[in-house]
């Protein structure tokens, strides 16, 4: 089965990635790959488009990869856990592991510089504009600021007011109908006719 999806992701500006998402036959016992379509230059992203990333590596022990078990898949992981992890890797790109080991070396020079080396920054705003120019010919709106990112809920006024008084009654009083209703009760039911449990 596979399902496409777009992630936004905030490297250096909004940029909004295209990719699939693929998954096995016994998901969610093994996990499902993501193959992103946008082309992406990060140290998590092989050539071809793959992520590569510690959530979606399969359950086993594997000494050699410097990953804990409990950084790889488990069945309790969902669409939505995956593709916050992904936001996530995207922003802060594991370098200790990378699947582009250039994109790595570029992107750590950009991190120690403090932003004074540009190549990096260069080539990912290079993808932004294009990924922008894509997002518009599909119709998408890449949002620019991180208060277009986030969606605020407007709550809606409601369409007729309710009148609490409505649901009270001053006028009406249960004392004298709990009054009559005893009067009238007493010889209805003799001792022990009905027990409440439909048992006569």
């Amino acid at each position: 089965m596979r399902t496409s999806n777009q992630i936004f992701g905030a490297a250096a500006s909004f940029l909004l990635f295209q990719a699939h998402m693929k998954f096995p036959p016994d998901y969610p016992y093994s996990p499902p790959s993501i193959r992103f379509l946008t082309k992406v230059w990060h140290p998590n992203v092989y050539e071809n488009g793959d992520l590569c990333i510690s959530i979606l590596h399969p359950p086993v022990d594997d000494p050699q990869s410097g990953e804990l078990p409990c950084e790889r898949w488990n069945p309790t992981q969902n669409v939505r856990t995956i593709l916050l992890s992904v936001i996530s890797l995207l922003n802060e790109p594991n370098t200790f592991s990378p699947a582009n080991v250039d994109a790595s070396v570029m992107y750590r020079r950009w991190r120690d510089s403090k932003g004074k080396d540009k190549e990096y920054e260069n080539i990912i705003r290079k993808q932004v504009s294009a990924a922008r120019l894509e997002a518009e010919k599909d119709g998408v709106v890449v949002p620019l600021t991180l208060e277009d990112y986030c969606i605020k809920t407007k709550v809606k006024p409601p369409e007729h007011s309710v009148d609490m008084t409505d649901f009270y009654d001053d006028d009406y009083d249960l004392d004298d109908e709990d009054d009559e209703d005893d009067d009238s009760g007493d010889g209805d039911y003799e001792d022990g006719d009905d027990s409440g449990n439909g048992e006569s």
